[in-house]
């Protein structure tokens, strides 16, 4: 996959800026690969950190294998004495906010020659542990790229510690940066800075000392109609998967001994039945943090899909906005209804639907990002369901996220599907397939072969 125009002029400014950027491209433009993009193009540029939130943290190893194929380090827990060093520091090192302030001296021994500090609004706060961290590791850094569509969550001071970071000698005092663009205020007991002054000037200055700025309104033309992104989330009793999945009948008797006799019968429908299910429950926690991330960070609304009733409603309950559900307990009827408050009532941002009950025949085109929590057994589904936002006249590109349990069945039923999507293209645009079309036998052979 090669950048798109915009991508590439993004790419030439953060070069301009000898890698110390706040790249602040609208979600979903790319940041990642732009990044990941920029690091291929100057060798000197490595070894590299990134550091994320711990939802993003596979992404960017995804991506990284995806775009460059190149295979990355992510560092997990509080202990780098059981690392050890390498003799060749890797490419790419990954790690979230949360464990940053354990890693920095160990990091710090391997020299990073750039820092990538994605979603870079989580340091709005200087004096956190988190801001302390990432400051510390950036101090002899030659790079800083910071990532982040919204960068300014509040207030103009919030931007100071990401740009004092990437541009100590522009950005010098969080006193000079106050007064001059934040509005100070004198309080009986402090100075505060919760306002906003010389707005442009400050633009001016972002624009031509570190910032890149592009939204989706401005690069429109140049996208696809469907931009599509596996997202891998992990799930949060890995012994509890392995042990359904090493020994299902045995955990089966103990979680449901009725539905046990019956899977003797028939194993491995039950099996990947069951697996899946499980794969939902514990990978909810991880998918829940990333709607509500997704609706932290944007204004936007969202369609999220998932197939089981308990998904559903775990969702409903979980999801920090106001919601609305169409599944199969909703009749026809009343789905019109529903829809109509979802298109024009800016107080739901959220519709969660059913796949099947939900992913034909409404439009939704309020959204222009859809997510798949649980995935169906043919892609044309997961096609329909996409069509629900991008429809035709609606002049706009639609974002789909698959967010995918690792080192799960699941990811490789997502594989399968994705495979067999390209059949369906070759057969419906032209060109000859040979290809296995039963996604249930290959996913038993998927079993078999571990």
């Amino acid at each position: 996959m090669k950048p798109l125009p915009f991508q590439k002029e993004v790419i030439r400014k953060i070069e301009a800026f000898n890698g110390r950027a706040l790249c602040s491209c609208e979600m979903g433009l790319g940041k990642t690969p732009i990044s990941l993009w920029c690091l291929q193009r100057n060798p000197d540029w490595l070894p590299a950190v990134v550091v994320c939130t711990a939802s993003v943290k596979y992404v960017w190893e995804a991506e990284a294998l995806k775009f460059l194929g190149w295979r990355s380090v992510v560092l997990e827990g509080q202990t780098p004495s059981k690392v050890g060093y390498f003799k060749a520091a890797p490419k790419l090192i990954i790690l979230n906010f949360d464990i940053l302030q354990f890693w920095v001296k160990w990091l710090k021994r391997l020299k990073p020659q750039m820092i990538v500090i994605d979603e870079s609004q989580a340091l709005g706060n200087p004096f956190t542990k988190r801001t302390k961290s990432v400051r510390e590791l950036c101090r002899e850094t030659p790079r800083v790229l910071a990532l982040s569509g919204t960068p300014l969550l509040n207030r103009p001071i919030e931007l100071f510690p990401t740009l004092n970071i990437i541009q100590p000698k522009v950005f010098p005092a969080r006193r000079v940066f106050g007064d001059d663009y934040c509005g100070p205020e004198w309080t009986p007991w402090e100075l505060k800075y919760n306002g906003a002054t010389n707005t442009k000037k400050l633009h001016q200055l972002l624009t031509s000392s570190c910032m890149i700025r592009k939204r989706k309104a401005d690069v429109l033309k140049e996208l696809p109609g469907k931009m599509r992104q596996v997202v891998p989330v992990l799930i949060r009793d890995r012994a509890e998967y392995n042990k359904a999945n090493d020994n299902f009948l045995d955990w089966l008797r103990q979680d449901n001994p009725a539905a046990a006799e019956r899977a003797a019968r028939a194993v491995s429908l039950s099996k990947i039945n069951y697996l899946l299910q499980l794969t939902a429950k514990l990978k909810l926690k991880a998918v829940v943090e990333w709607i509500n991330e997704f609706l932290q960070n944007t204004d936007e609304k969202i369609v999220v899909f998932a197939k089981h009733k308990k998904m559903i409603r775990a969702l409903e309950r979980r999801i920090e906005c106001d919601s609305l559900v169409i599944d199969g307990s909703v009749a026809p009827r009343k789905r019109k209804a529903i829809v109509d408050q979802y298109q024009k009532d800016d107080q739901y941002r959220v519709l969660i639907g059913n796949i099947h009950a939900a992913g034909v025949g409404l439009t939704l085109t309020a959204a222009n990002t859809v997510c798949f929590t649980e995935m169906a057994w043919r892609p044309g589904d997961h096609i329909q369901a996409e069509d629900r936002c991008h429809r035709i006249g609606a002049n706009k590109t639609v974002w789909c996220y698959y967010l995918v349990a690792k080192n799960t069945l699941e990811e490789r039923l997502c594989r399968i599907l994705q495979k067999k999507q390209e059949v369906l293209s070759a057969v419906l645009d032209g060109g000859k397939t040979e290809e296995d079309l039963d996604v249930f036998s290959l996913l038993c052979s998927e079993l078999r072969n571990g």
